[in-house]
């Protein structure tokens, strides 16, 4: 039996879990360097770690070839034109990582730029059971530790939504201890099983100072009084003191030399310095101290002797009183102990088996504690004047890890909205009031939640996360949207990907899930592999074992696979050298034996199976052959061959990957290996293919990196590091093919966009072009073709939606469905069930089956919620009993109400009724009195409600229609989608008011009731922009989309969408409302905002024309074109392409041509009458310097005149924006007086179009770099320039925001209003934290490489930048172009 199954709890395991850490560590990517040592503390310092270009492990990767094409016909010119910076959001460079040439001379020294591989969401590690000071408190911000990770959150200003802020990621084993820094928030300390301290900046995520030591610290603590000095111990101490400011040694504290007993927790009081508590695993207390003649004193507390078990779990100083502490004691024991005598005060009365886990004193409130169950998750509060505690909240049925209490700061609501009533409770109540504090609660299970104790509900609550590495993830064949996921601390949990909320556990198993497979079909059954031996199948709608299978005795299972075209068969490899084919009732089919340990298997068909050995080599086997030698064998690799995956398109085609850190593809007919794949610097781990691109394949590697691949020419197209170690597990979505998940020994799992990489194929569709130009489906075809297609079956199902869909329709049905399989986030179902919605159908059976948990239509809102409370009722009414009322204390009063009662004055009794509290009872009378009296009582109660920030008080402004302070309080507490539809509910309530019967379900509400008139209704709309904001800020363009449709606003919609840089998504939207058919009609759909929509669509087709122009794909930029209306803005778009094409003349012709240009000759002759067709034509002729001149001239006069309101203004912007400024070679195209002059001018303006599209992250950069232009170049005439600058940085400096524009009638120009923010742009980096050059804030979310190669920017910035001003930040002269 193996270790792992003597486990009894989380605890038990400790020790376990060092031991195999161990083990890992030593055959992982990760080493440790410390010398041994005799016992004693020995430091190595570690030189402070710079945020940026830092490298914690010192890897080098293997530089590959550059982006190549993925379209033999279009190729991906991506060092060809030099003119354009191919980058975006990662780089070979990320994390420190270097690269260096190993495949050929003729290899880039540029490296891999690709970005491509777009993170979507996160699902953060939960928080390890293994350590006990692993969770941290600082006013707006705590912080707890997962295995290897620190992961802070932060409550946003002004607001009461707390988000992740940070990972922090450095320590290569389990972190053991943190603290955070009592007066600064951005210093955090941490210690490891690594045997490092270190000490981190949260803001920038970096290490500041580290230092080594020979044995484990196990806690860190910041020293009371000193600003600069931290303190840390080992498990027998002594206690040192490390002042890291003045780079000097540790030296241990009163120059104790160490304890007799281990130390479980030391404490330093928390205002008085040099005052210490240290608590021994046998029970004693150790304190120093030097008022009383003593530094030291051992004891245990007297009166305490009767206590059985004297294992000391936790202790913490009263912050009021020098002297007291709490104890907890495993037997139950809590204790509050006077240290100067060592002394028992209070003896506090747990309940029969129950014990304490952890506590935390509560700040802002004098002598009041909390404590956690160490069994169940009941969360106690404490006074120290009673012995038993007045509050007890059940939140969770685990037990909990950690506690921490922080102070909750009140959001601030507008004065004239809302006043905050004062509390007229007595002194009595105040003094026993719970005070307004949040708890942050960690739990064994690894949960992690902030719980507002006065409010009695959860502020954040994230169960269920994993504490280990996750080996396997896996999507549900036919409910795509569960994502399965083993972990080593020996779960099984299914997830809902949209929210990433876990829906199911199988919890610890007692052993390791190493592997795991969904059954095909409809069967609801999971297959996983442990590290006891076994194989066992799960059936998760049961929620138990159906078959357990022991024929690899107690060796480790290291995969399975379920056979998908047969669902009898299951397949298992592992430690024992064999291969097993098993059914599902556990009957042995096959025993395939290998010569040492079996790591991969995977099935081709019903038939075929594939396996990898330790050997290095691949079998195949045709099961339904009476015979044990593979039908194939392949020698593949040098070292174990890890995983195998079969093509799901070309069932010739296999990958293999191996420690060896190559994957190679195979042919099984031929036999041969195709081609190899180098590039990962350590042990490959998880492999994927997409069904789609069969040729696109993404491994994991011990390196820490993800690696895309084109496998047909070997050639890396794509590397992050955003996982923090090793990654182990791959899984392509089984109907959006281009959504990848990925999991790690980081504990975390991560949802991927693929959709970057068929980026030509998302062009084709937009521009038109026939469907055989997109889809290629061959059956007969065993190898991978030419060119970029799709190949699958998800393909061939949509091929055969549209040849059925009527030929009207076709061209909008076309576009819908490709731009959905494309899509990678899942939530976009919500957004096109929203557009059916405001399309005009009514049928409702027809949406997705998550429609109702998603954001619905307000003409739906009331109907669907009504029917889900009619449903919770019923469950409510089976599953509970009716309580009794508990009797009130004021037995006197009552008396007296019960005597107005009996004489009729029902007022009176009212107000008896109020003052006992028991206001139900007194509002249900009340319309006995009279119905203005039920309303100022009803108003009265709301507002002593909302006085101690309860919940209750919504249904009683519901009743009294009190819209602001419903809205109100629903905005303070950030619930932005409760004040949404609580508002459509109370337009509703106040439109049947008057009616003598209401109607059974309200009526549907069009636009214009809902946006028109009525305060209420614009209440309802602010709502709804508010939580569209709200996501958007947190990289959810889509979901913020859905917010504006579901109130009709179609503009609102397709501006957070352009916003979002979801392109594709805003012309697909805006054609299936109706966006070219001027007789689309809809009872939601606004006529008057057609223009502003039809600028949208517009302007989001000219993003992708510059994506085209950037993928090099010339003539499909010229048919993007082709889909404007006719006139200015087609025309400049055009020329803009023809502008930036890099090739020979004869190309060059033939693409003015195919825009129907005249030639380059020709063009001068053009040249003549406005001067906007003066410069269009002069730039497209043979002497475009003529046109650049004119071009300048213009825009001089127009700043000098201030005349910026015009349109030619921005049209000429745009035409000698396009202009090369670099040759190939590096040489400037254009020099002298009209370079300098460009750059500036176009800085210039540039930052005034920023001001007017509230660009704001944007504008004072793009003017501080007008002024270093100037100063570098110094171009003559440009002089008046510097005055402008002058005046522009006063207007934004002031606030001003009028800059004599008009944007109202100017769509094409001034349409995309608002900061950008891309999808996962919330999301913070791991092991490759980036600074934005031009911020010099830490990035989150995607980033972008600038043309040195080092400088980086943010993708929302380097949008913005390129929206208005296309050239690199550093003065370059090089375009920049992240479409």
């Amino acid at each position: 039996m193996s270790l792992w199954n003597k486990k009894k709890s989380y605890d038990g395991i400790h020790s376990y879990v060092e031991q195999v850490e161990d083990v890992l560590l030593s055959e992982s990517s990760w080493s440790t360097t410390d010398s041994e040592c005799s016992g004693c503390i020995h430091l190595s310092r570690e030189s402070c770690v710079p945020s940026e270009g830092y490298c914690a492990s010192g890897l080098e990767l293997a530089t590959l070839s550059p982006i190549q094409t993925l379209d033999n016909i279009c190729a991906w010119n991506v060092h060809g034109n030099a003119n354009y910076i191919q980058s975006a959001s990662s780089h070979c460079m990320l994390g420190g990582l270097r690269t260096s040439s190993n495949r050929s001379s003729a290899t880039s020294s540029s490296g891999i730029r690709g970005g491509m591989l777009q993170q979507l969401s996160l699902l953060a590690a939960g928080a390890q059971p293994w350590h006990h000071d692993i969770c941290t408190v600082h006013s707006r911000r705590f912080a707890y530790a997962a295995t290897l990770a620190i992961y802070v959150y932060e409550v946003e200003a002004g607001s009461c939504q707390w988000q992740l802020f940070s990972i922090l990621a450095d320590h290569r084993k389990t972190i053991t201890s943190l603290d955070w820094h009592p007066c600064n928030d951005d210093l955090l300390a941490s210690a490891s099983l690594d045997q490092r301290v270190c000490i981190w900046s949260v803001s920038r995520q970096s290490v500041l100072h580290a230092i080594s030591i020979c044995r484990i610290p196990k806690e860190v603590a910041w020293v009371t009084g000193h600003r600069d000095l931290l303190s840390f111990c080992t498990q027998s101490g002594p206690i040192q003191l490390w002042d890291y400011a003045d780079n000097s040694e540790p030296y241990p504290f009163r120059e104790d030399c160490g304890y007799t007993h281990g130390l479980v927790a030391y404490r330093w009081h928390p205002t008085l310095p040099g005052r210490l508590v240290i608590g021994h695993d046998d029970g004693k207390i150790t304190v120093y101290r030097e008022d009383i003649g003593k530094i030291r004193y051992s004891a245990f507390p007297e009166g305490g002797e009767d206590n059985e078990d004297r294992s000391l779990v936790t202790l913490e100083w009263d912050t009021c009183s020098p002297d007291y502490i709490l104890v907890a004691y495993r037997g139950g024991a809590l204790w509050l102990v006077d240290v100067s005598n060592m002394r028992i005060i209070t003896k506090f009365i747990m309940p029969i088996s129950a014990s304490v886990n952890t506590l935390a004193w509560l700040p802002d409130a004098p002598g009041m504690f909390v404590t956690g169950d160490a069994e169940k998750g009941i969360l106690r509060v404490w006074t120290v004047s009673k012995s038993t505690p007045i509050e007890n909240h059940v939140l969770k049925d685990t037990g909990f890890h950690v506690l921490c209490a922080t102070q909750v700061k009140n959001v601030c609501v507008s004065q004239n909205t809302h006043e905050v009533q004062t509390n007229n409770l007595s002194s009595e109540r105040k003094g026993m009031m719970v005070p307004d504090v949040a708890v942050v609660a960690l739990f064994k299970d690894g949960g992690v939640g902030l719980y507002h104790l006065r409010r009695k509900q959860w502020v954040l609550n994230r169960e269920h996360g994993h504490t280990e590495t996750i080996f396997d993830c896996s999507f549900k064949p036919e409910d795509s949207d569960l994502l399965a996921t083993g972990s080593f601390d020996g779960s099984i949990k299914i997830w809902k990907i949209d929210t990433l909320e876990a829906v199911d556990t199988l919890p610890n198993c007692n052993t390791i899930i190493y592997s795991l497979s969904w059954a095909p079909a409809d069967l609801n059954c999971i297959v996983a592999g442990t590290s006891g031996g076994d194989v066992f199948i799960w059936d998760v709608s049961k929620h138990k074992i159906l078959q357990a299978i022991h024929s690899h005795k107690d060796k480790k299972v290291f995969c399975v696979a379920w056979n998908h075209k047969d669902a009898r068969r299951i397949a298992s490899a592992g430690e024992s050298g064999f291969c097993y084919v098993h059914q599902v009732n556990g009957t042995l089919l096959q025993d395939y034996r290998h010569p040492g340990p079996v790591y991969g298997c995977d099935w081709r068909d019903a038939d075929i199976l594939a396996s990898g050995c330790e050997d290095g080599k691949i079998r195949i086997f045709d099961v339904t052959k009476n015979r044990k030698e593979p039908v194939t064998e392949l020698k593949a690799h040098l070292k174990k061959v890890f995983r195998i995956k079969w093509n799901p398109v070309y069932d010739d085609i296999l990958c293999s990957g191996s420690d060896d850190s190559s994957v190679r593809i195979w042919s099984y007919s031929k036999a041969q290996c195709l081609t190899i794949l180098v590039g990962h610097s350590d042990n490959v781990r998880g492999l994927a293919w997409c069904p789609e691109v069969p040729f696109l394949l993404i491994s994991g590697s011990w390196d820490r990196t993800m690696r895309v691949w084109d496998s047909r020419h070997a050639t890396c197209l794509d590397v992050v590091l955003d996982h923090g170690a090793d990654v182990y597990g791959l899984s392509i979505h089984p109907v959006r093919p281009f959504l990848l998940a990925s999991c790690s020994r980081d504990s975390t799992v991560r949802l991927w966009s693929l959709a970057s990489f068929v980026a030509p194929l998302q062009l084709k569709v937009l521009a038109g072009k026939p469907i055989e130009e997109i889809i290629k489906t061959n059956e007969l075809q065993k190898s991978f073709s030419n060119g970029l297609h799709l190949c699958g079956l998800r393909a061939e199902h949509l091929q055969t939606a549209l040849g059925k869909t009527d030929v009207s329709h076709r061209p909008s049905k076309k576009l819908k469905l490709f731009t959905d399989l494309f899509c990678g986030d899942v939530r976009v179902r919500n957004l096109w069930d929203l557009v059916y919605v405001l399309q005009g159908h009514t049928d409702i059976s027809q949406l997705s089956p998550n429609y109702t948990q998603s954001i619905m239509h307000h003409s739906h809102l009331i109907k669907c919620s009504l029917a889900v409370a009619a449903e919770q009722d019923m469950d409510a009414n089976y599953s509970h009993s009716l309580a009794s009322r508990k009797v009130s204390t004021a037995e006197s009063q009552e008396v007296l109400a019960e005597s107005y009662l009996r004489c009729g004055a029902l007022q009176q009794y009212c107000e008896l009724m109020t003052r006992l509290h028991q206001w139900d009872h007194a509002i249900a009378l009340a319309p006995a009195v009279s119905l203005d009296y039920w309303y100022k009582l009803m108003s009265r109660h709301a507002e002593q409600l909302l006085s101690d920030d309860n919940e209750a008080c919504v249904p009683y402004l519901m009743a009294t229609r009190d819209a602001d302070k419903l809205i109100n309080f629903h905005i303070g507490r950030g619930h932005l989608d409760r004040a949404f539809s609580e508002c459509v509910a109370l337009s509703k309530i106040a439109r049947n008011s008057r009616k003598v019967s209401a109607p059974e379900l309200p009526p549907r509400m069009s636009s214009t009731e809902l946006n028109g008139s009525g305060h209420v209704q614009e209440r309802t709309s602010e709502c709804a922009h508010l939580v569209a904001q709200w996501h958007l800020l947190r990289g959810s363009p889509i979901v913020a989309s859905c917010a504006l449709l579901a109130v009709d606003d179609v503009k609102g919609a397709l501006s957070m969408l352009l916003r979002g840089h979801e392109l594709e998504l805003v012309v697909a939207v805006g054609h299936l409302l109706g966006y070219e058919n001027s007789s689309f009609e809809s009872p939601y759909v606004c006529k008057t905002n057609a223009p502003e929509i039809r600028g949208l669509v517009e302007t989001s087709l000219r993003y992708l024309t510059y994506r085209a122009i950037r993928l090099s794909l010339w003539e499909l930029a010229i048919d993007l074109t082709k889909t404007l209306p006719e006139g200015t803005n087609q025309t400049i778009l055009q020329a803009e392409v023809l502008l930036s094409f890099v090739g020979g003349q004869e190309e060059r012709e033939a693409l003015y041509a195919y825009a129907g240009f005249p030639s380059p000759a020709e063009c001068e002759e053009k040249a003549i009458g406005s001067v906007l067709d003066q410069v269009l034509f002069l730039l497209l002729s043979a002497q475009p310097l003529k046109g650049l001149i004119k071009g300048l001239e213009f825009l001089q006069d127009q700043i000098i005149g201030d005349n910026l309101d015009r349109t030619s203004v921005w049209y000429v912007l745009r035409l000698v924006q396009a202009v090369p400024l670099i040759h190939g070679d590096g040489k400037w195209v254009i020099r002298g007086d009209q370079r300098g002059g460009l750059l500036a001018l176009s800085a210039y303006l540039g930052a005034v179009k920023a001001a007017v599209l509230n660009y704001h992250s944007v504008v004072l950069h793009l003017l501080s770099h007008a002024s270093y232009i100037l100063e570098k170049h110094r171009p003559s005439g440009y002089e008046f320039l510097a005055e402008h600058l002058s005046s522009a940085k006063i207007k934004w400096d002031e606030g001003s925001t009028d800059w004599s524009i008009d944007t109202i009638n100017n769509h094409e120009h001034w349409c995309d209003v608002g900061i950008t923010r891309v999808n996962g742009s919330h999301l913070p980096r791991h092991s490759d934290s980036q600074t934005c050059c031009i911020t010099n804030q830490i990035i989150k979310g995607p980033s972008y490489y600038l043309d040195n190669g080092e400088s980086v920017m943010g993708q929302n910035d380097a949008l913005m930048w390129a929206k208005v001003h296309p050239y690199s930040p550093l003065g370059t002269g090089h375009r920049l172009n992240p479409f």
